[in-house]
């Protein structure tokens, strides 16, 4: 009777069997489809892979070749990839040269969805890379019997394997399930809040994390003063708070100049202080801007001219801001590839958005308002040479002067009417800011109305007191 041969068995820490080629290839072919195309999202793709995680026939070869192009060269081509390959040696009939025709052949047949393809399979060969790295660290383990320190070495590897599948992880497509699981996480949306009742109340808590707040009026109708007193509150309001300020309407020291007038505003032992006193750098505004520093510091970071969106995401990302004001939309430059301003502005906006969202934090974007509108227009007619900020924003405020017989509605105390239309709120009910603005002290505060309610509250509930967490 014969006896069956025993099995032979696997090596368990065998890892050739894992390779991603598919996965490898699929990622080379969308990254050389954008290559000339969409040069960004080509960049994009690669900068989450290594050299080593490509295994491959050929892959490594092309991936390394592919990278080095699109690092030195501004407009980079397959060509430029092919010249490269050339220089290491890999010639006509060498795997890597192979794989970049088939590749160039593949991606024909890839179109729109190159860019989605490609990072569908980064996120695979990212996974096998890791498990090939984790069974090579328990291998290395066993091999030495097990010593301490391997076991040591074995853990933090898996611990560093672990935060980089979680930070890949925000690569992947967001499924329904997230969207739940993040919707369960609030009882509301997320916010700032500011600490001032007559905005955080219409607002339902502030700033909303992950939007846009655009603020749109003519010039001298206090955009600036409004973003200074809200960014100021919300810093006072949250010791752990950051906040980034692109700078681009006003010189730094203006801008310290009117901050420290607001600070009587946001800060309890402050008295206050006009444009006038802190230009006389008086013993009050040296006061309030000594009260500032301490309170807030480097909480609060300037971003200066010449404005891109990188150069603002850039510094939202290292300092970790919860809160971004850019002041003002117009002066951010783009890339130049628009075919007009209109296009640029409305890319822009864009980008901002995503930052918003890339982020997690609430922007606050100033924009001058469109010639020959009114608080009365489309929302999307208001930005000066924008047409896309009524679809990017969650509110869009528009402000105006009130005016009576023609004239700015102007107070015994020397404050004006400034009504902050809402013209857009996504998931809340629009309502208006109804703000009296003193021009001397560039602080806004709640109008009253002759029945003595806040104009932002009810009739009926005039007696009550403004919600202390409001």
């Amino acid at each position: 009777m014969r006896t069956a041969k025993p099995a032979k068995q696997r090596d368990p820490f065998d890892v050739s069997h894992l390779v991603a080629e598919g996965a490898e290839r699929q990622v080379l072919t969308g990254v050389l489809d954008l290559l000339d195309r969409d040069t960004p999202a080509a960049r994009q793709i690669l900068a989450g892979l290594s050299v080593e995680m490509f295994n491959a026939d050929g892959t490594a070869d092309l991936f390394k070749a592919t990278r080095d192009v699109l690092a030195s060269t501004a407009d980079p081509t397959v060509v430029d990839v092919l010249d490269v390959l050339r220089k290491a040696g890999q010639e006509h009939g060498t795997p890597s040269h192979t794989l970049l025709v088939e590749c160039v052949e593949d991606r024909l047949r890839t179109g729109p969805q190159a860019a989605r393809l490609a990072s569908h399979a980064s996120i695979e060969v990212r996974e096998v890379h890791e498990r090939r790295q984790a069974i090579q660290a328990a291998a290395l383990v066993v091999q030495t019997g097990g010593k301490p320190e391997d076991i040591g070495a074995l853990i933090t590897h898996l611990e560093r394997v672990r935060a980089a599948s979680d930070t890949a992880a925000g690569s992947r497509p967001l499924t329904l399930i997230d969207c739940i699981n993040q919707w369960a996480k609030h009882e509301r949306t997320p916010t700032v809040p500011t600490g001032m009742h007559w905005f955080d109340g219409p607002t339902e808590g502030g700033l909303p994390i992950g939007g846009i707040v655009g603020i749109v009026a003519y010039p001298g109708a206090g955009k600036t003063a409004l973003c200074i007193q809200l960014a100021l509150a919300a810093l006072v309001n949250d010791p752990t708070l950051k906040c980034v300020w692109a700078l681009g309407e006003l010189a730094p020291h203006a801008m310290g100049r009117r901050m420290t007038c607001v600070a009587s505003a946001v800060l309890p032992d402050c008295d206050p202080v006009t444009t006038s006193d802190a230009g006389q750098r008086t013993r009050a505004a040296r006061i309030a801007g000594v009260a500032l520093c301490n309170t807030i510091g480097e909480r609060l970071t300037v971003v200066s001219p010449p404005l891109t969106v990188d150069a603002i995401d850039s510094q939202v990302s290292s300092l970790g801001a919860r809160l971004v004001v850019i002041d003002y939309l117009q002066l951010i430059r783009g890339t130049g590839k628009a075919n007009d301003r209109v296009q640029e502005l409305d890319g822009i906006i864009g980008q901002v958005r995503d930052m918003a969202i890339k982020r997690d934090c609430a922007v606050v974007v100033v924009s001058s308002m469109a010639r020959a509108t009114s608080t009365t227009s489309r929302a999307g007619q208001l930005a000066r040479g924008s047409a896309e900020i009524d679809y990017a924003v969650e509110l869009l405020y528009v402000g105006e002067v009130e005016e009576h017989d023609g004239k700015p509605d102007i107070g015994p105390d020397g404050t004006v009417g400034i009504a902050w239309r809402c013209k857009k709120a996504r998931n809340l009910e629009p309502r208006d800011l109804l703000l009296r603005f003193d021009g001397a002290t560039q602080i806004y505060d709640a109008a009253t109305v002759a029945y003595g309610t806040t104009a932002n509250g009810y009739p009926e509930f005039a007696g009550f007191p403004p919600r202390a967490d409001l």
